[in-house]
């Protein structure tokens, strides 16, 4: 009687440890899943790379599977934004220091390129607007730099889109919608120049003064 007993005692003992292991596995399987899924939303995209594995995946929107340890995942945004020029000093060709104010419309062409960017591809590009544009003023004069801030700056937008490329990032417009002047010696330096260019009665009477 003892031996029945003890069989069925191990019988249990050893169903409790399969339930035990089917309860655990149930819920690893349940943890995987949660952390496995992810909804992509319209503005965005996912790229996928596989671990130890060359070249990617673009996926999205929608659900998309990223296995833990497998795969790695990289959030790509898809819209279109403007980033900020602000109090960006430059100065002309003719030498008179200027403060530049203004906005491009920016957005991801390529989110693969864009995931494998080195850094921050919003940072990237902030400096490459900037740094265009600093070179953009210092190419043309005073009077030029005005008659062109009315055009869409095609020149400057094409120079920053060719930078901005390397990392999947377009530029599809600058404008710079503020240009100011302050009044200093170069100001005056300048305006006493144009004044002996455009005059040279004036000219001879700033020389003779």
């Amino acid at each position: 009687m003892s031996d029945v007993s003890g069989h069925f005692l191990q019988a249990a003992l050893a169903g409790d440890t399969l339930l035990a292991w089917m309860v655990a596995g149930g819920l690893a399987l349940a943890v995987l899943a949660v952390h496995s899924f992810r909804v992509v939303p319209a503005g965005e995209r996912l790229v996928r790379f596989r671990r130890g594995r060359s070249g990617h995946r673009v996926k999205g929107p929608g659900p998309v599977v990223v296995l833990p340890g497998i795969h790695r995942g990289v959030r790509v945004p898809r819209g279109t934004t403007w980033a900020d020029v602000m109090w960006l000093e430059a100065t002309t060709r003719d030498g008179v220091s200027v403060t530049v104010h203004g906005a491009a419309l920016v957005s991801v062409l390529d989110p693969g390129r864009y995931a494998q960017a080195v850094g921050s591809p919003e940072s990237s590009t902030d400096e490459a607007l900037e740094a265009e544009t600093g070179r953009y003023v210092a190419e043309r004069d005073l009077v030029e730099l005005f008659e062109s801030a009315a055009d869409q700056h095609r020149e400057l937008t094409s120079r920053v889109t060719a930078r901005t490329g390397e990392w999947g990032v377009e530029v599809a417009r600058v404008e710079l919608s503020r240009i100011e002047v302050r009044l200093t010696a170069d100001l005056i330096r300048w305006a006493e120049g144009l004044a002996a260019r455009t005059s040279p009665a004036a000219g001879q009477l700033t020389r003779t003064a």
